[in-house]
């Protein structure tokens, strides 16, 4: 059985299609990106405290901004560098006044198919209030270039998923929960001092860590590495605040030394080791400037 469409029909459904195909075109082409761009930009820096910076931005489609040459900082918090980013707009969640934006982070221009991170970001409104949900996943990201200051080598790979919301009740108390994994390989850990004034390093062909959080606390779920230096496994919170550099950090870690280690030993002036026996590490303080000691 056939449908024939009278003339006049195909006409009128032709006529449609073109109006509404015309109607997308012009909300493309008149959308106001450049207020779009300076919105998100200054909701970001209200909402994390980071000092962002931003060398140039482009229009892409459909709906979508790309960054390059992104400088993420914050006094005593070392510049996390982007080489380039780009913010795909959800449409009809722009059309009802709420934020979706599909996000892809690249850290480095000469690696197209690593050090990258992508996600989902949903908001409610623009301005990041009501709940707030993030997606995301990391692909062998160069892990000196976020935490510069005590990683000198490692790449990392990892998931994650949060959401958070104000109480109504109390607009100040923060709600959330999420799941936070992630595995590096080839790490090495600088900068953590000795009490003779000395600085340890410490090299692990393979780590893991874990964070299920609820509320403003993220309990360790794991926390255990291996290599030549030994092997380590910890525990703790980290105490999420309103600005993520300076959640606090408590966490304890029992480092078990390998042979690597006792060579370090003797030349930083460190008694020798029984081959097994625990060395207990304490780090402290913020992310922004976290303090580690044995």
């Amino acid at each position: 059985m056939t449908i024939k469409w009278p003339d006049a029909w195909r006409e009128i459904l032709a006529w449609t299609i073109g109006g509404i195909c015309i109607l997308a075109l012009a909300l493309i082409a008149t959308f106001p990106y450049s207020l779009l761009q300076n919105r998100i930009v200054t909701e970001l820096k209200r909402a994390t405290g980071l000092d962002i910076r931003i060398a140039d931005w482009a229009i892409g489609l459909p709906l979508s901004l790309e960054w390059r040459n992104v400088s993420l900082s914050k006094p005593n918090l070392d510049p996390v560098e982007i080489a380039g980013l780009q913010a795909k707009l959800g449409a009809f969640q722009a059309l009802t006044g709420s934020l979706g934006l599909d996000l892809f982070v690249q850290l480095n221009e000469q690696a197209a198919r690593t050090n990258f991170v992508k996600g989902t970001l949903t908001a409610a409104s623009f301005s990041l209030a009501g709940p707030l949900t993030v997606k995301g996943q990391l692909q062998q990201v160069d892990l000196p270039k976020i935490i510069r200051r005590y990683v000198t080598r490692g790449i990392l790979t990892g998931e994650f998923s949060h959401r958070m919301d104000t109480d109504p009740a109390s607009p100040n108390v923060l709600r959330s929960e999420g799941t936070w994994l992630a595995e590096a390989t080839d790490l090495e850990i600088d900068q953590i001092p000795l009490a003779n004034g000395k600085m340890l390093m410490l090299t692990f062909s393979k780590a893991a860590a874990g964070l299920s959080c609820r509320n403003l606390v993220c309990d360790v779920t794991q926390l255990r590495g291996e290599g030549m230096d030994g092997s380590f496994e910890g525990q703790g919170q980290i105490t999420l605040q309103q600005q993520l550099p300076n959640s606090q950090l408590a966490l304890t870690v029992t480092i078990i030394p390998g042979p690597g280690f006792a060579s370090k030993a003797v030349t930083l002036g460190l008694p020798p080791f029984p081959s097994g026996t625990p060395i207990t590490v304490k780090i402290v303080g913020t992310l922004a400037q976290a303090r580690i000691a044995l």
